[in-house]
């Protein structure tokens, strides 16, 4: 056997599957890292378009929640102008308020658009914040606004209900005269009275409890001092509305008995003249 022979060609394999193996591997590792590089590549673009679809959802948001507190604080600076029981100055620092959230918050929107277009997402996140937490439009402007006008109001109804008492007092009187007891409309107008003037006092109450305030901008002692001012103003509109029902129903009863006393006026005249 020729062993010399079978040696070279085995060495002739060995050297062959040596160059086919150092010429495959150079592809294959070529082709290993095109693949990586492609889906780092991918997974990067899917990354981007996800944070883009983010921010424009969180944009989307805030400019509907500034655009509904722009809108209520308009509708609110319209109730303030027409509001007779603030003083000047009342009203002046109260309108300024309103009308520096509403320029506040036309320059945040204009912030968010460049978050937006910058992809600044943790920009984007402090200013969303901003909205709610620095501002306090809900938590405190609009109710403020809101409580004043609800004062304003209260006080013109007591106003106008105390002007009717002195028409129901002629009608009573005139009863009277025609000899018909009128001691339960007479306790009426007194209470009728009370409760208009404690209306009022309450609405005034309230306008004064509010019409200083001014946004906490953070600050923790100021938010619970708001807070509690805007609580007790609200108590006092609820007693005003209280009174004014009240009031409303005893001008209701002594209507009443006025009428029922010119009926029998007129029945007896009736009689006495056939």
């Amino acid at each position: 056997m020729n062993y010399k022979k079978i040696n070279a060609v085995v060495v002739s394999a060995i050297v062959g599957i040596a160059l086919f193996s150092a010429g495959a591997m150079p592809v294959f590792a070529q082709g290993t890292t095109s693949t990586s590089a492609t889906n780092l590549r991918m997974r990067a673009q899917k990354n981007a378009a996800n944070t883009v679809a983010r921010v424009t959802q969180t944009v989307n948001r805030a400019i509907t929640e500034i655009a509904n507190r722009v809108n209520a604080l308009t509708s609110l600076e319209t109730r303030v102008n027409a509001i007779q029981k603030l003083s000047s100055s009342e009203k002046s620092s109260l309108s300024s308020q309103i009308q520096t959230q509403i320029t506040t918050m036309k320059n945040l929107q204009a912030q968010i658009t460049a978050d937006e277009n910058s992809n600044s997402t943790s920009s984007l996140k402090t200013d969303m914040q901003s909205i709610t937490k620095a501002y306090r439009i809900y938590a405190l402007i609009i109710p403020q606004g809101t409580i004043a006008a609800a004062g304003d109001r209260a006080t013109a109804i007591a106003n106008a209900i105390t002007t009717l008492s002195v028409s129901l007092q002629t009608r009573i009187t005139q009863a009277q005269a025609t000899g018909v007891t009128m001691t339960s409309s007479i306790s009426a107008l007194a209470d009728l009275k009370a409760k208009a003037a404690d209306a009022d006092a309450q609405a005034q109450a309230a306008i004064g409890k509010v019409a200083s305030l001014v946004p906490d901008n953070g600050d923790a002692t100021v938010l619970q001092a708001n807070n509690a001012a805007l609580k007790a103003a609200r108590t006092d509109i609820q007693t005003a509305q209280k009174d004014l029902v009240t009031a409303r129903q005893d001008a209701q009863s002594i209507i009443q008995a006025v009428k029922a006393a010119e009926k029998t006026k007129a029945a007896t005249s009736t009689t006495s003249n056939p």
